[in-house]
Formats: structure tokens, sequence, C-alpha cells
């Protein structure tokens, strides 16, 4: 009888992944690495649930969880997971590499968005992809993120404090942003990208001065990697084409692609978010390049702005 009862508790029992999703709204409003870090876990453990690993899913909503209440999170141990000896300089290798940016508070600081997804691809490797059977790059997604990501705010550390003669400081770009939202597949302008295109026309004729435009291409998650890159790419080229048709000299613009790697709204894969199939147009005043102003401090700070502006029409401070 007994037994039967803790059966019963145990099969009622609400799964972690939804007390989690519980906090979702609120920890996108809070921000900061923790709340970002969260959210990654959070996904993760979704993928793993559609995909019936719901021991491991289990193990990091409790993780994502766990952050939530101010609990200290340490990278995944390649040992705990039974990973393929043959890597495992590799990998510990690259969890120092981790831990040293971790330990950056100021550059956590800076880069919330990208250090809680760095954190979120090397679990992701140790967890799910460090077996003998993902040597391969093709198979290894996790990895291989990771260490294009790494290498990425590796460098924008380093360009911080490569003069220590001299003070360093980041710089917030004073620029004006807009965006131009396709149909699902699609990348061809809808009557709403047209209105917001001469948007942007009226703003750049008001312009006094020198000023440069960056074209961020996006996609959401569903179907092909590459393909969602290759339709991000194309989208930035229909737009970049548009404003030289309008008298933007092509040398003043600028142009990246995200693909599906940093959507404004974390979704599963296969989800359709038409928030997240944009170009994002930036417009810079009085540089004459975006190289000083590296995309995750500008995406950050756009974020960053998004939230104070939704904090302050619900009245919070």
């Amino acid at each position: 009888m007994r037994l039967l009862i803790l059966l019963l508790i145990f099969s009622c029992a609400e799964p972690t992944v939804n007390v989690l999703s519980q906090r979702e709204s609120d920890l996108k409003t809070r921000g900061g690495y923790e709340s970002y870090l969260a959210l990654e876990y959070l996904e993760f453990a979704r993928k793993l649930s559609a995909a019936k690993d719901e021991k491991t899913a289990e193990y990091f909503s409790r993780k994502g969880l766990a952050i939530t209440k101010g609990e200290e999170i340490i990278p995944e141990n390649p040992i705990k997971w039974k990973a393929d000896l043959a890597q495992m300089e590799e990998m510990i290798l690259m969890q120092k590499r981790l831990e040293k940016i971790l330990s950056d508070h100021q550059l956590k600081f800076h880069l919330p968005i990208q250090t809680a997804h760095l954190t979120y691809l090397y679990d992701c490797w140790i967890s799910r992809e460090s077996k003998e059977i993902f040597r391969s790059d093709e198979l290894a997604q996790c990895r291989v993120r990771f260490s294009k990501l790494l290498d990425e705010i590796e460098q924008f550390s380093d360009s911080r404090t490569k003069d220590k003669q001299a003070k360093v400081e980041i710089t917030e770009p004073k620029f004006e942003h807009f965006d131009i939202f396709f149909d699902f597949n699609n990348s061809k302008f809808s009557d709403k990208a047209n209105k917001d295109l001469l948007a942007l026309l009226s703003h750049l004729s008001k312009l006094y001065g020198d000023y440069r435009i960056l074209l961020v291409g996006n996609a959401d998650r569903v179907g092909n990697e590459l393909y969602n890159q290759q339709l991000a790419y194309k989208r930035s080229e229909v737009v970049k084409n548009y404003l030289i048709k309008n008298g933007v000299t092509s040398d003043m613009i600028e142009t990246r692609v995200m693909g599906e790697d940093f959507p404004d709204i974390l979704t599963k894969d296969g989800s359709q978010k038409q928030n997240n199939r944009t170009v994002g147009i930036y417009v810079l005043q009085g540089a004459k390049s975006f190289d000083k102003f590296p995309l995750p401090l500008i995406e950050n700070f756009v974020y960053r702005e998004s939230l104070l502006e939704e904090r302050k029409k619900r009245g919070l401070k």
C-alpha cells in the first residue's frame, strides 16, 4: 500500500521543466547572465524532452531552476558523462578557457546573452556529444558552435586589454534601430515592410554628417540551419539593394548574417516566430565603420533598451 502511494505521488509530481517554464517571462524581463543561462537550460530541456530523453531533461531543468534560486552553477564534468577518453584533454582545456571567460564579471555584464549561450553550448557538448561517435564536426554541432563562439568572445575580451597603458572604454554606439519583418520562408517585402522602409528613408533624409548602415539578417528556427543562413543572407541583400536604389551608396552599408544563432525570441526548433524573421537595420552616426562596435555589444544594447521600455510600461523601475 505504501509503495502504491509513493508511486502515485511520483506520477503526479509536476516535471521541473514546467516549473521553470512558469518563470520564463520573469527571466526574460529580468535579463543578465544568470537569467539568460536559465532560459538556455529551459530550451535545452524542452529539446531533450521532445527527444524522449526525460532523465537528462529533468537534470537540466533542475540546473536552470537552481540558477533562479541563486545557486552557483559550474560547467559539466566530462568524467560524469563518461566522455570519450581520446577527447578528454581537449574538453578539459576548453573548460579552463570557459572558466576564464566566466570569471570576468565585466565581460558577463557586457555580453550576458553570448556568455550564457557559451556556457550552454559547453554543457550540451559534454552531455550529448562527448561520446566517440560524435568526433566528426558534422555530428558535434554544439562543440563546433562552442569553439567558434569561444574564439569570438576571447578576441573581444583581448581587444579590451590589448593596450594596457591606455584606458580601454566600451563605448555604446549612438544609432537608430529599425526592423524589417518578413513572412515565413520568404524574402519579399510585405506591405508592412514597405511602410517600415519608407520610415527608414525618411529618417535617413533628415541626417546630417557621416553615417553608416549595418544590416543583420536573421531567420527563425524552422528547417535546415544552412538553408536558414542562406535565407537570412538573401533577406539582407534584398534590403541592401532597396537602399542602393533609393540613393544610399553601397560603401556606406555593411552586412552581417546571424541565421538562427541569435534569435530575438528563444523558440523550439521548428517554431515559427516573425520576430526572428527580420533584417535588423542599425544606422550609426558620426563613425566611418562598425568595427569598433562588435555586434554582440550592439545587440545587447538594443535588448537592454527594449527591456527598460517594457518595464516602464509596466510601472517597474
